[in-house]
């Protein structure tokens, strides 16, 4: 019979049980730290109506999801948790506690090419802080400030650099360019990539203030942007948020360089206020592993209450792949035994008496059952890097002493297995 190719579709992350364990890990320590500032959990489903899904889409993000329908029902896979979430504020928008202040960690799919850093499905996880009406700026620095936690928990550097959707906004109103903004912003948005002089010729082609427009994404200070000569409303309520979230990041002192940047740009047509991006520091070139912003109304596709929120997302998966592709994940073990149990001669019943004792006192464990040799065995444990092994024998049983072997340094202590315990929960 003719097998089939054992293969996984392009953009789909499958990885080896050493990988997975830090992955997880990860995933954990974001977890804790969104729960370390009161957050709440919340999940949505993976599918969704196709209408309520694409409400807030259109474009090219309309292109890249997988949609199907299944009797009279047309569905889409979930593209982000953002937009499933305006419709949950909805639902819930009774029984919701404003400001609400929610983590979400879960899979989102893409049907979009396959390339460097980009996946079909991945991992996201988000905060956003909502409430009815307004919402304070402080919930701003509160995302920025969460941000840097989780990078300080994962004991990775970040600089995340910051801007304001008003201040360009407000600047091409005041030189009459509303109408060649999205040209604008798609130019400047590539800044980073075709370089200063680049950018300015490609401006030139659509304006005559290309010079003052490039000077102002250079600004690299508060102060020196409230010295730039636009008399705007909106471009100088800008100038105000960003200075009021500065002075307020001086008292929440987040341990990763925050910065100002005006060069953020932020694709989607929702962020409305601040707006921001994380860039992983001690690489080649600066890769973006999470960002932000500011919104006035998340719901407004679902319900006539005003939602005004501001979100943090972290795409998991692709801050893995970074770090994996980098070499700048320490794999240590493949297994969460802290101790194989090695039976010899006819032991394995007692052996899984000491497994159950050892579990009921937290200590993860296994029993090496299998019909193989002892060295085989011991391979086994060496292969996964199970930290000890105990190796049980008709002498051991008798006399109740156990020797607890540390498979690093060679060291073994032998002694009852209620001080073993003690020693294994040190």
């Amino acid at each position: 019979m003719q097998k089939t190719k054992a293969r996984t579709l392009a953009g789909f992350m499958e990885l080896e049980p050493s990988k997975q364990i830090v992955f997880n890990n990860m995933k954990e320590k974001i977890k804790s730290v969104f729960e370390l500032n009161g957050l709440s959990p919340m999940d949505t489903p993976i599918l969704e109506y196709s209408e309520v899904l694409l409400a807030k889409a259109g474009g090219e993000t309309e292109k890249q999801i997988y949609r199907f329908t299944k009797g009279e029902n047309d569905i889409c896979m979930r593209f982000d948790l953002t937009v499933p979430f305006a419709k949950y504020s909805a639902i819930f928008e009774n029984q919701l506690i404003f400001p609400f202040k929610r983590y979400q960690i879960g899979k989102v799919y893409r049907g979009e090419r396959t390339q460097k850093g980009r996946l079909r499905e991945f991992y996201q996880c988000d905060m956003d802080i909502i409430d009815e009406g307004e919402l304070s700026i402080y919930a701003d620095a509160e995302c920025l400030s969460v941000l840097s936690q989780i990078f300080e928990s994962l004991d990775y550097y970040i600089k995340i650099r910051v801007s304001n959707r008003k201040l360009l906004s407000g600047a091409l109103s005041f030189y009459n360019l509303q109408e060649k903004s999205a040209e604008i912003l798609n130019i400047l948005d590539k800044q980073d990539k075709i370089g200063p002089e680049k950018t300015l010729e490609e401006l030139s082609k659509i304006t005559t203030k290309s010079n003052e427009i490039l000077h102002l994404t250079a600004i690299d200070s508060v102060e020196k942007l409230q010295k730039i000569d636009i008399n705007n409303e909106v471009f100088n309520q800008g100038v105000e948020e960003i200075n009021e979230l500065f002075n307020i990041l001086k008292i929440l002192k987040p341990k990763n360089e925050v910065v100002l940047d005006l060069r953020i740009i932020r694709g989607l047509d929702y962020y409305t206020g601040t707006i921001f991006e994380a860039n992983l520091l001690g690489l080649c070139e600066p890769i973006s592993v999470g960002g932000g912003g500011r919104y006035d109304n998340l719901a407004e596709n679902y319900t006539n209450k005003k939602l005004a929120g501001v979100g943090v997302s972290i795409g998991l998966s692709r801050l893995f792949d970074v770090l994996d592709k980098n070499n700048l994940l320490k794999f240590t073990n493949t297994s969460f035994s802290k101790v194989a149990i090695i039976p010899l001669g006819d032991t394995l019943n007692h052996c899984f008496e000491l497994s159950r004792v050892l579990k009921n006192n937290n200590v993860s464990n296994e029993v090496l059952y299998f019909n193989k040799s002892f060295k085989n065995k011991l391979n086994y444990a060496n292969r996964k890097k199970v930290p000890y092994i105990i190796v049980v024998g008709e002498k051991e049983i008798k006399a109740q002493i156990y020797g607890l072997k540390n498979m690093e340094t060679g060291k073994v202590i032998e002694d009852k297995l209620e001080n073993l315990i003690k020693i294994l929960k040190e």
